[in-house]
């Protein structure tokens, strides 16, 4: 990634280090989802809610889907590849998809230290 991110920056977006740049996201992005998956099928159904699960699966493909497109739009228009690949990010300044609880109410409330106490 930082050889990518150098590579746009010596070149001044230029459509072919934007293409591969938005290809890294695509790469690690496929990743995630693997990850996601394992982790979400390992998790207690009462911990991650059914909403939350979707919400997550949700946010991973449309992300995956604008970082396909960026890649494909970056060899024609870097620049709006690189505005598209900024949208892609967003979602993922929250930890949890928006609308969705991952820890019940239960969980929550011990984490935060408000559990009944000896």
């Amino acid at each position: 990634m930082p050889f990518a991110t150098a590579w746009i920056a010596r070149t001044q977006l230029a459509s072919a280090p934007m293409a591969t740049y938005a290809a890294i996201f695509v790469c690690v992005n496929i990743a995630y989802l693997v990850f996601e998956r394992q982790a979400l099928a390992q998790a207690d159904a009462a911990q991650v809610s059914q909403r939350a699960r979707r919400m997550a699966k949700r946010r991973s493909f449309a992300t995956l889907s604008i970082f396909a497109s960026a890649m494909l739009v970056s060899v024609f228009a870097p620049r709006f590849g690189f505005a598209l690949i900024c949208c892609a990010l967003l979602p993922y300044l929250t930890p949890e998809a928006p609308g969705a609880r991952l820890w019940t109410p239960a969980h929550s409330s011990s984490s935060h230290g408000t559990a009944n106490k000896h």
